[in-house]
């Protein structure tokens, strides 16, 4: 009964991961004609991308060990969502670091996850290479973003188009990620059957 819950709230991780494709879409969209409403919107969308993850990890917390790193990517999307929305009329340059800084944490927040994983804390036995990769793959992945905002010498409208893209694979390994999950609970759920 513990396994099927934690399935039925899956769709918190996918809502999550759709959610940052549709930020890096706007990003695209927001590049060349960037208002103060297009900060609230993408402050909005990763406000509630923090909200599916907290949801998920709080609920999930009895039956994950490593529930943790789920709360710190929700309070950390929830808290850079609200900066955003505060900085959405403030100058752009301040809403691009603002950007690059939840990139930063984001790299982070994955780096030390992946750590884990790669050392087997999940499964308690062996490590899940697999999804070591993925959480790696997310290290480099906001590790660009927070390089193209923070550090390319480039103007806003050249580094807020092309950053575009990192969100969108972001939201990709989000999902990919999900089917992880859901694969490693239907491996549990047939484990425990069987005995």
């Amino acid at each position: 009964m513990e396994q099927r819950n934690k399935m039925q709230r899956q769709w918190l991780l996918t809502a999550r991961g759709v959610i940052y494709i549709l930020i890096g879409a706007l990003m695209f969209i927001f590049a060349s004609t960037y208002s103060a409403e297009a900060g609230y919107v993408l402050g909005l969308l990763a406000a509630g991308a923090g909200t599916c993850q907290l949801i998920f990890s709080s609920v999930n917390r009895l039956t994950d060990r490593n529930y943790i790193w789920g709360i710190l990517h929700g309070i950390s999307d929830l808290g850079f969502g609200i900066a955003i929305l505060v900085y959405a009329q403030g100058t752009v340059k301040g809403f691009v670091d603002v950007l690059g800084f939840w990139a930063v944490m984001y790299a982070f927040l994955q780096a030390v996850q992946a750590m884990y994983v790669f050392l087997g804390a999940r499964t308690g036995n062996s490590p899940n290479y697999a999804t070591a990769v993925i959480h790696f793959l997310n290290v480099f992945v906001a590790g660009g973003l927070a390089f193209n905002l923070l550090l390319r010498p480039a103007g806003f409208n050249t580094s807020l188009g092309f950053s575009g893209v990192f969100p969108i694979i972001l939201g990709g390994l989000i999902l990919l990620l999900t089917q992880r999950l859901r694969e490693q609970a239907d491996a549990t759920q047939v484990g425990s059957q069987a005995r």
